[in-house]
């Protein structure tokens, strides 16, 4: 049986922890690389470009 994500969800969904785990260690490696302002990780940060493929 295929596997129903709700819209209006309250707990994310499991596979969210793993994905924010990696992002973490992803944005811990880039840190020393890269200047701080162009990381855009944070959900605040990432707003305004969620709807930016919906066009295409």
């Amino acid at each position: 049986m295929a596997k129903m994500i709700l819209m209006n969800m309250v707990t994310p969904p499991p596979e969210l922890a793993a994905i924010s785990a990696l992002q973490s260690k992803l944005v811990s490696a880039l840190r020393p690389i890269l200047p701080e302002h162009v990381l855009l990780w944070e959900p605040e940060d990432t707003i305004p470009y969620e709807c930016d493929g919906l066009a295409a």
